[in-house]
């Protein structure tokens, strides 16, 4: 891998696109009666359309030369183990997290394979006795509501499956997240729950993260206010994390504590014992059909050439844009309710492994880097900022995600139709205003159309499906990293910010360590200080009532 400006296809792309910035793509299906099928893809139980993008056979074959001359297929057959690693190219085996065979794979000297399988083995053991109320509270309740702590991929990821799925999920447990340094939410939940019928799950890659300890001594606090701590800490408290010794430190039993390891970047945590909450969620057979979904596209994704290959030309149509289009953002859409979340695991996956402008030598880029990925469920989004998507003067190609059947809701007709009217009215636009006519002055009603989106179908909504297509998004941005030539698994600004959120945690005064801050942090820790000293205004009779029914505890 090098520097991919100096590639022959990065030239030849450059051409390209001004060549095809002056069509239409209601044109290029005019011209080409079998574009559909040419620039479409069925890989397991997906359905990629990404026929609506400003592409056509030239420029699909120049970006797929473009993946060749930065040795795209060297690097996926290093990420699976298959050859020799290249310098500067780390090795991160994710794919062995969900492969059913888990055939040894010696990494630093070590079998991952049977770390993992060690693994699998005391979730599913957990899982069952959760699940079957043999693992009962310190009142011999069984456990009805879980709650997890943690933050980033030692959550998020674990988060959105769980919501994603929650037709599968029968009541019988419940499963909440708090993922944020903000007690507020926490104590509104606990609120709610019973001390002996509530588990957490502490999650935390280094035991340390200050948000997730913070709310682990709260929560620590609430369940042991009946006196009998050691009971309550057996019985009440799980550890994910590398640092076996904090989480015994906190009280936690070293039975109760489930390893992640340093080699795993933590947005890959939900394949590995951070996934317990899916598990206890939706059972341990469905967690192992979301692996085997994830599988599915890990074998597609180390098999298949690189023209038919569908992380592969999914990362490419996102290079096209970034790099030659000046169009930075991407849109994630899901028409899914409980897909939601869905936008935040591809912004974690995408913007955190290629959020860089140093490649793997070290070097500053001169090129634009990874995606501006935002989005929510477009079933409300279409009444709200589709208008930009619509009419707004930017460029943002936009993932439309579904699933064809629901559980419990079946087919998913309605939706997909709202789906494919939101597709066909970005690429046709109403440029004469004879679709809106009369509702508003016809300057006004120009809507352009030419918009780019690519149309993902799930079968349905099921855990297999899901691990397919969260599969795919990690496998876009490891395609991505080879084109920039990035290193995808380090992430050391979220590390940075990490350290100096932990040295203000220790600030006792806002004039201590003046030459260490800047003059606009020291005045803003000034005034929250000066602030956080006053006394509390008196509250109402109703404020105080407020306050007392949400948070009994204190």
């Amino acid at each position: 891998m090098s520097n991919p400006r100096t590639c022959s296809s990065w030239h030849a792309l450059s051409q390209l696109k001004k060549q095809i910035s002056t069509s239409r793509l209601s044109s290029l299906f005019q011209h080409d009666s079998s574009r559909f099928d040419r620039f479409s893809i069925e890989v397991g139980s997906l359905f990629v359309d990404y026929s609506k993008n400003f592409i056509n056979q030239q420029i699909f074959a120049q970006l797929i030369n473009l993946a060749r001359e930065q040795k795209v297929d060297l690097a996926i057959a290093d990420l699976q183990g298959a050859r020799q690693r290249a310098n500067n190219v780390p090795r991160v085996p994710y794919l062995a997290l969900r492969d059913p065979a888990l055939p040894p794979f010696i990494l630093d000297g070590v079998d991952i394979a049977s770390d993992i399988r060690n693994t699998r083995f005391r979730i599913n053991r957990m899982c069952n006795d959760i699940r079957s109320w043999n693992w009962r509270g310190f009142s011999e309740k069984p456990i009805t509501d879980i709650v997890v702590l943690g933050v980033g991929g030692a959550a998020n990821g674990t988060h959105a499956v769980c919501n994603a799925l929650y037709g599968f999920q029968t009541g019988a447990i419940r499963c909440h997240f708090i993922t944020s340094a903000d007690s507020h939410n926490l104590n509104q939940l606990l609120s709610q729950l019973q001390r002996d019928t509530t588990l957490f799950v502490i999650s935390s890659k280094s035991f340390s993260t200050h948000e997730t300890l913070h709310n682990a001594n709260i929560a620590k606090q609430w369940a042991t206010g009946t006196g009998v701590n050691n009971l309550v800490m057996q019985r009440h408290f799980i550890a994910i994390t590398a640092n076996q010794k904090a989480a015994q430190s906190f009280g936690i039993d070293r039975d109760n504590t489930l390893p992640v390891w340093d080699w795993l970047p933590s947005r890959y945590s939900l394949w590995s014992s951070a996934g317990l909450p899916i598990a206890l969620c939706v059972g341990m057979e469905r967690f192992e059909q979301l692996l085997a979904g994830a599988n599915t596209m890990d074998q597609h994704f180390s098999q298949t050439p690189l023209e038919q290959n569908l992380p592969v030309i999914m990362a490419m149509l996102s290079v096209w844009y970034i790099n030659f289009w000046d169009a930075p953002h991407h849109a994630i859409l899901p028409y899914n309710e409980t897909l939601d979340l869905l936008p935040d695991f591809v912004q974690h996956c995408l913007m955190e492994a290629n959020g860089k402008s140093v490649n793997r030598q070290g070097q500053e880029v001169d090129y634009n880097t990874a995606p501006v990925i935002w989005g929510a469920a477009g079933s409300n989004g279409q009444h709200t900022y589709f208008q930009l998507l619509h009419q707004g003067t930017h460029t943002i190609p936009a993932d439309f995600i579904t699933a064809v059947r629901e559980p419990l809701l079946g087919d998913n007709h309605t939706v997909f139709t709202q789906l494919l009217a939101q597709t066909e009215a970005l690429m046709m636009g109403d440029r004469e205003g004879t679709i809106l006519r009369q509702e508003a002055p016809l300057q006004e009603k120009h809507l352009p159309g030419n918009k780019p989106s690519t149309s993902i179908l799930m079968q349905e909504l099921s855990p297999y499906c899901l691990g397919q297509l969260l599969s795919l998004y990690e496998h876009i941005s490891f395609v991505q990293s080879a084109i920039w030539d990035l290193n995808p698994f380090s992430h050391w600004g979220t590390e940075l910010s990490k350290r100096y959120s932990n040295s203000f945690a220790q600030e006792t005064d806002a004039t201590n360590n003046q030459a260490e801050h800047d003059p606009s942090t020291l005045g803003l820790l000034k005034q929250f200080k000066k602030w956080s000293r006053r006394p509390a205004p008196e509250r109402s009779a109703l404020e105080q009532e407020i306050e007392e029914n949400s948070y009994p505890f204190f």
